[in-house]
């Protein structure tokens, strides 16, 4: 199993649970309550230790699709709100330490929200939708290879 396999194998069940969509790898379609779990990179060195040992990280967006409105109506702050517990609950799972499963190489540190709130990204105004993005990224340390 790859990274991207694992990363994707991790928010499935929470994309299950907040719609009827499939989560879309490298892709978000213009459908309401679709998400989309973009690679910023992968593989990417932040520091490597005397041992071989290497500390990585793997970035990602979530892209959510939901409605659009134009009216006096609270739909767009509502959707906003939806898209904040989603990362509410990616940093509940950080503090309880449940992360993807990157093999026994790799010891996951951290999940960090690279925001405090999520990036209102596009508007599709002729089919009601709003993009909302979530960026963050996965720290880790893999164990050198030469050493197992």
């Amino acid at each position: 199993m790859t990274k991207h396999d694992a990363v994707k194998k991790y928010f499935e069940p929470k994309i299950q649970e907040l719609t009827s969509d499939v989560l879309h790898f490298n892709h978000s379609p213009e459908s309401a309550n679709s998400f989309g779990l973009i690679t910023n990179y992968a593989e990417q060195v932040i520091k490597k230790f005397i041992n071989g040992d290497a500390r990585k990280t793997y970035g990602f967006t979530i892209e959510v699709i939901k409605e659009y409105s134009t009216y006096d109506d609270d739909l767009n702050l509502e959707c906003m709100n939806f898209v904040q517990g989603f990362m509410d609950w990616l940093d509940g799972q950080n503090e309880k330490k449940e992360y993807p499963d990157f093999g026994e190489n790799c010891k996951v540190e951290t999940i960090e929200i690279l925001q405090n709130m999520p990036n209102f990204a596009g508007v599709n105004p002729e089919a009601g939708l709003a993009r909302y993005m979530v960026q963050g990224r996965i720290l880790y340390i893999e164990r050198d290879k030469n050493k197992i």
